[in-house]
Formats: C-alpha cells, sequence, structure tokens
C-alpha cells in the first residue's frame, strides 16, 4: 500500500518513478527470466520470486512434529508388547502407568500445542500447494492468481487496471534479487465466486533478477505479451518444469550464480557457498520433502477454459 501511494505524484515533480499503467515501456529490450512455467497464445503461466526459499520450515518443524508423535506411539507400543508377551519379566507398576497414560497424554498434549501454534507455520511449506502461480490471459485480458484459500484463494483482476510498482529509474545494484510487483486497488477484481475484492492485491512476479535491466526488461517481455501479442514476446528456450525433481531442489537451495566464475574477485562466494554445503544440504532435503508433501495446484476449469 505504501508502494502505490509513493507512486502517485508530488507537487512539482516532473515524472513518476513507475510507469504511468500497463501502457508505458520501460525497458527496449525484453526477458522472460527463466520464470515461465506455461506459454501459449492464450495465456502464460509465471512463477513467484520465492519458490526457492521453501524447506527450512519443512525441515526443522516436520522434525519436531514427527519426534513428538514416535515418542507418543513408542511408549505405548512398548508397553502393550511388554503386557502381550508372558516370556516378558514385568517392568513394574511404574513403567505401565507412564507408558500406558503418562506418556500418551503428556505426547497427546504436545501435538495438539504442536497443532494450534505451530502447524499453521508448517503449512506454508507443507500439506498446501507446491507454488503459487499467475496467470496473464491476453484474450479476457485478465491476470489470474491461483493460491490456496490460506494464502488469499484464487482471484481474478482487470488487467487494464495493473499498477506495476517499478522504479524506472533505479540503478544496476537495486534490482539485483528484485522482483516485479503488481498491484490492483479495491474492487479491480473478483474472487471466485464474482464477489469484488475488498482490499488492495498485490502479486510478486518472477524469480529475484541480478540487476535492474533484467527486472525491468521482465516486466516489459510481460506487457508486451498482453499488449502486443506472441510476436512481441517469443517463448522462453526451456519452461520450468513442475515435477518434484530431488536435484531441482538441491538447485535451489545451492542459489550459486555461475557468472561469479567468469570473474576471479567474486570468487570468495564460491568459497562461502563450498563451507555451507551442509547447510544447503539440509535446505535440500526440507525442499524435497516439502515439494512431496504438498499438491500441485490447478485452475478450476472455468478458468482453464477462459478465451478459448
Amino acid at each position: 500500500m505504501e508502494a502505490v501511494k509513493n507512486q502517485q505524484r508530488k507537487p512539482g515533480q516532473a515524472e513518476l518513478n513507475g510507469p504511468e499503467g500497463i501502457d508505458e515501456s520501460v525497458s527496449k529490450s525484453i526477458c522472460d527470466n527463466c520464470s515461465l512455467y506455461c506459454y501459449g497464445n492464450t495465456y502464460i503461466d509465471l512463477r513467484t520470486p520465492s519458490d526457492e526459499k521453501r524447506g527450512v520450515i519443512t525441515i526443522f518443524l516436520g522434525v519436531l512434529g514427527s519426534m513428538l508423535l514416535w515418542g507418543a506411539l513408542a511408549s505405548i507400543w512398548l508397553a502393550i508388547s511388554d503386557l502381550l508377551d508372558p516370556m516378558n519379566v514385568s517392568l513394574g507398576w511404574e513403567f505401565y502407568i507412564f507408558g500406558l497414560i503418562l506418556a500418551p497424554l503428556t505426547g497427546v498434549l504436545a501435538l495438539y500445542l504442536f497443532y494450534r501454534y505451530v502447524f499453521h507455520y508448517f503449512r506454508l511449506e507443507a500439506f498446501t500447494a507446491r507454488r503459487l502461480i499467475i496467470r496473464f490471459n491476453r484474450i479476457t485480458r485478465k491476470v489470474y492468481l491461483l493460491r490456496p484459500k490460506h494464502l488469499g484463494g484464487i482471484r481474478i483482476l482487470e488487467w487494464d487496471k495493473t499498477q506495476p510498482i517499478i522504479d524506472k529509474n533505479m540503478t544496476e545494484l537495486e534490482g539485483t534479487g528484485g522482483f516485479v510487483i503488481l498491484a490492483w486497488d479495491k474492487g479491480d477484481g473478483v474472487d471466485l465466486q464474482g464477489n469484488p475484492i475488498d482490499d488492495i492485491e498485490m502479486a510478486f512476479v518472477g524469480k529475484p533478477t541480478r540487476n535492474a535491466s533484467e527486472l525491468l526488461a521482465f516486466w516489459e517481455y510481460i506487457r508486451r505479451y498482453m499488449e502486443d501479442g506472441p510476436a512481441a514476446a517469443p517463448p522462453p528456450k526451456k519452461l520450468i518444469s513442475k515435477f518434484p525433481w530431488p536435484w531441482n531442489s538441491f538447485k535451489a537451495a545451492w542459489g550459486l550464480d555461475t557468472r561469479f566464475l567468469q570473474h576471479s574477485g567474486l570468487w570468495v562466494f564460491v568459497l562461502i557457498n563450498v563451507l555451507l554445503l551442509p547447510v544447503v544440504l539440509i535446505h535440500g532435503t526440507g525442499h524435497w520433502l516439502s515439494l512431496l508433501l504438498c499438491y500441485e495446484p490447478r485452475f478450476p476449469r472455468v478458468i482453464e477454459e477462459a478465451g478459448r
């Protein structure tokens, strides 16, 4: 909301730092930013910038929850198996009280507290959608946000009312790790049931960029596809695979820009990544488990067929 406010022209200001809507070109070049899941004559599907970050919550909170569940079940099983095996020497009534009453109660209480106070964080990466998808349909001139209900739900937004939150005059350094931010005012879209949105909607589009030129060229790619058609924004050389291959998870956790190898002065980043390899392996494992614990999201049929 603050970013939208800052885009309004101030008294005496010659021009806006951001583009004045979708009609204004911000770059002479275009770049797909390796961010497309799907490309066609009707629509393109794009990723969001946080795909690589998932996995840390899964590995730590998942291990914690698994340990609590395993501890409760193991104590019950040990006590029951001892009672059912007449060959075993009795371990005493104290063990059975602990194994059959106190340990299960403690385990159930711990699991309840985990579900009550921790699970909603865990669900950001597990038992939810594998990815958030943003669809730009040039025929219907709509932008569709595919999100699970607990993360905002599906939205159908007006392309013509899209507000790109982009600084046209940013330095190259300011574009490092940046991404395209789009905003819509209250009432500029609807939910799947057709109810107007009652607040500002925002969407973060594409993977983090390496510099300002790449960020501006990426927005220009989306803008030209919607405004001028596929001929002005040709398909990328390679689309992003949606299948949860494990090596893609470790690649996402690694996150090393290979262009560093072209400059000897930047090889220190390679050394830092090698030193962090154990952390990368843990993160990559959590990332992969996160994908396996999630479902692949799909747009409803009415959106899939829109514009065909």
